[in-house]
């Protein structure tokens, strides 16, 4: 019996990495539209399949975890739906699980041990595109805010120079740096020219890249517009306090840095440091002869 289920089991693995092959051999990857991460486009299929039947699922088990799904999406530009992520969690999830039980009940012979593994590396496979997905967020969100200020001040400085503030952001993206804040200017850009208001365009832009920064510099240019104050002026200063408020985060995160340390300085440092220390000390104990006395006084 034991060895048909081991049958069974290696059948399907070796299956999913058929499958995995076959796709590429097909050529997906050059077909499907958008740069998407390889694994999306080699089993575009199942987690297409995967994503239509868990999907519904997943977003109404985890509805924190979906929202923030499709916030982090946008805010990274991924060329990804929300249904293509769930069922790369479904798909990711299932096979290393399956793979898993088969390795350990293969090397341990042991369904206990294989069924915790698999059910360990198959959550931890079923989390990770989620935590990609937010990883990428992230980076892209912090490369536009270490870049905000000095844009900010390329622009300011266009409208000192005498430009409109339509005319220095076109400056901007034509001749800024490279980066995702240079690209999303040129979405707003875009967008003011096939119709959209000025503040209209930027408040989607706040609302796509999601930094707070970003939003005050947004509605302080509202409420110069309206009231007819130097937008110039007003773009200084909110370069300005970003500035500041960089300074104080990296002060925040400089203050932590030894509590954070104290974890890794007390599971590896320490014990390394007590081996050496103690180690000398017993085995010239032991060859003094202390080691004989205390065998013979127990």
């Amino acid at each position: 019996m034991d060895v048909v289920v081991i049958q069974m089991l290696v059948f399907l693995a070796i299956l999913f990495l058929v499958t995995g092959l076959n796709a590429v051999i097909r050529g997906e990857d050059k077909t499907l539209p958008g740069a998407k991460p390889v694994m999306y486009r080699v089993f575009h299929s199942e987690v297409g399949t995967v994503g239509k039947m868990a999907g519904p699922w997943m977003d109404h088990t985890f509805p924190g975890q979906a929202l923030q799904l499709r916030m982090d999406i946008v805010s990274g530009a991924l060329p990804l739906e929300v249904v293509e992520v769930r069922g790369m969690q479904g798909f990711a999830g299932a096979v290393t699980a399956a793979i898993t039980c088969v390795l350990i009940f293969v090397l341990s012979m042991n369904w206990a041990y294989a069924l915790l593994g698999g059910i360990l590396f198959g959550l931890m496979a079923w989390y990770y595109p989620v935590a990609w997905v937010s990883r990428m967020a992230l980076t892209r969100k912090n490369k536009m805010s270490k870049s905000m200020p000095y844009a900010i001040d390329l622009v300011t400085v266009a409208m000192e120079a005498g430009q409109d503030f339509g005319a220095a952001v076109r400056n901007l993206v034509n001749d800024g740096p490279h980066g995702p804040l240079r690209d999303e200017f040129g979405v707003t850009l875009r967008q003011v020219e096939l119709g959209k208001s000025r503040i209209e365009a930027l408040k989607a832009m706040a609302d796509r890249i999601q930094l707070d920064e970003f939003r005050s510099l947004v509605t302080s240019v509202v409420q110069s517009s309206e009231m007819g104050a130097s937008i110039a002026a007003t773009l200084k200063i909110q370069a300005e306090e970003i500035r500041r408020s960089r300074f104080h985060r990296a002060e925040r995160q400089a203050a932590r840095a030894p509590s954070l340390m104290l974890i890794p300085t007390a599971l590896f440092i320490l014990p390394a440091v007590f081996i050496i220390i103690v180690t000398p000390i017993l085995i010239r104990a032991m060859d003094s002869g202390v080691g004989n006395y205390m065998k013979g006084g127990g």
